[in-house]
């Protein structure tokens, strides 16, 4: 849906336009991290001495620990689809120019 706004953005408004709100090198340097969210959750769960991407330790209880590690992979999913698809996007526009 991220990556949808800015795609049907470029289509009504333009793909300069949509540059302009969602630069190039901002989309590109989106994707890894993302990646570093998503790992750097799993090895902050080693680092506590449980398994890589379990997070019964990342909160003050095991409950809020869940919800804090479920969030903060899912943040690390969505920056990193998003952005690739706004780069294949973004990709497949300039291809003819």
């Amino acid at each position: 849906i991220a990556a949808g706004m800015v795609i049907l953005y470029a289509l009504v408004f333009g793909i300069h336009e949509a540059k302009r709100i969602a630069p190039q090198g901002l989309v590109e340097r989106m994707i890894p991290l993302g990646v570093l969210i998503y790992a750097g959750t799993g090895v902050a769960g080693l680092l506590t001495g449980i398994n890589f991407l379990d997070y019964s330790r990342l909160g003050p209880d095991s409950v809020h620990g869940q919800e804090y590690g479920i969030f903060a992979v899912e943040l690390g999913v969505v920056v990193t689809v998003s952005s690739t698809m706004i780069a294949i996007f973004y990709a497949f526009v300039e291809r003819g120019r």
